[in-house]
């Protein structure tokens, strides 16, 4: 799924629309090397942000300000969070209520060390490992406080703090953004994506089995860019890796539907061929769907409404972005989500999933 979103993500940023990737990615070679500069991209940001402790001190001082009375909020204290999104996090609880402070205090006493370990990380297995640190971090903190969610889609579309004066940023691209989407179902995806990665079989802790399986996923990359055909990288489905490259590229003809369709189409056949291997499904098994705490995820991903809800925010976010009415892609969705059920995605071929899921719903029963 990652590479498939990144794809996608790449030919936003290569044309300027959802139309396809550009055509000159045609080989793993290209795919890596606009992969590599995607993560470069953001290497030269981090470099150049000499002054975040500087900025976020300054945004400490607002966000953790104790003020002498609770009843009234003054604007100017509170130029970060205004006064709407204050109101909401501090009707939250002691500890939850205090979420904003805490997060701008680990970035603060973190964030030069992360930046520092993801610019000089020298492949992707070191790169991830970094990314994940805050993003297991974040996930931790809105497992505990599921209220912060609530919070956020509820101050956000009415935010009044001062940011964008602050910072002489234009805010008309926000307002249209935030006005536009359905923040109450913004709020339900992402409270059902917390229930996957909160998700606790047999009292474990998630959120740590997820950190691993990136940093695996990184370890994947990695051996694709050393050109080694083993069954942990994508060169031993270099034909179908390519064929849905290709398949990436929109024609002039197409509609937008039976782009996508055929998209999704192509990328399903690289990763049967990657994930349901005879031979190489063990090791697959072994790599990336090593935890019951991945089956529990992956269910609830891929459940049916779930899947509801990812096809309404495609279609409440298409207006954003393109003329006309959004395509239906309920059938896309629902083809694209079998692979995050590996046991019957891969079943005509191996029987590995299946016996490590009869394992989880043992253990857990």
């Amino acid at each position: 799924m990652m590479l498939f979103l990144l794809l996608l993500a790449l030919a936003v940023g290569v044309q300027g629309h959802f139309g396809g990737h550009d055509s000159s990615i045609q080989t793993i070679e290209d795919y890596l090397e606009a992969y590599h500069a995607f993560w470069d991209s953001y290497k030269d940001v981090f470099r150049s942000s000499q002054d975040l402790v500087k900025t976020l001190l300054s945004i400490e001082s607002s966000v953790c300000e104790e003020e002498e009375t609770s009843e009234e909020c003054d604007p100017g204290t509170n130029w970060v969070l205004g006064c709407k999104c204050k109101s909401e996090f501090s009707s939250l609880g002691d500890r939850c209520s205090r979420i904003p402070c805490e997060l701008v205090r680990y970035f603060k006493d973190n964030g030069p060390r992360m930046m520092q370990n993801f610019t000089a990380a020298e492949n992707y297995e070191e790169m991830f490992r970094v990314v994940m640190e805050p993003a297991e971090k974040i996930w931790g903190i809105l497992c505990d406080c599921r209220g912060v969610v609530d919070a956020i889609t509820n101050c956000v579309p009415h935010y009044d703090g001062q940011l964008f004066s602050d910072f002489n940023l234009d805010r008309t691209g926000f307002d249209r953004i935030v006005g536009h989407l359905d923040w109450e179902l913004v709020n339900e995806a992402v409270q059902r994506y917390l229930d996957a990665v909160c998700g606790a079989p047999m009292g474990q802790d998630c959120l740590p089995v997820f950190n691993t399986w990136q940093v695996n996923y990184g370890t994947f990359l990695d051996n694709t860019s050393k050109k080694e055909s083993m069954c942990l990288s994508y060169r031993r489905a270099e034909e179908e890796f390519e064929a849905y490259l290709e398949a990436e590229v929109k024609k002039d003809n197409m509609t937008m539907k039976s782009y996508i369709e055929g998209a999704i189409e192509e990328y399903l056949v690289m990763e049967e061929k990657i994930f349901c291997d005879a031979k190489c499904a063990p090791e697959m098994q072994e790599t990336f769907y090593f935890s019951c705490c991945l089956k529990h995820a992956a269910e609830v991903l891929s459940s049916e409404d779930m899947k509801e809800k990812l096809v309404k925010l495609f279609q409440n976010t298409w207006s954003l972005l393109y003329t006309g009415d959004a395509p239906d892609l309920t059938d896309a969705v629902d083809k694209f989500m079998t692979m995050y059920r590996p046991a019957e995605f891969c079943q005509e071929h191996t029987d590995v999933f299946k016996k490590f899921n009869d394992k989880c719903d043992v253990l857990i029963a």
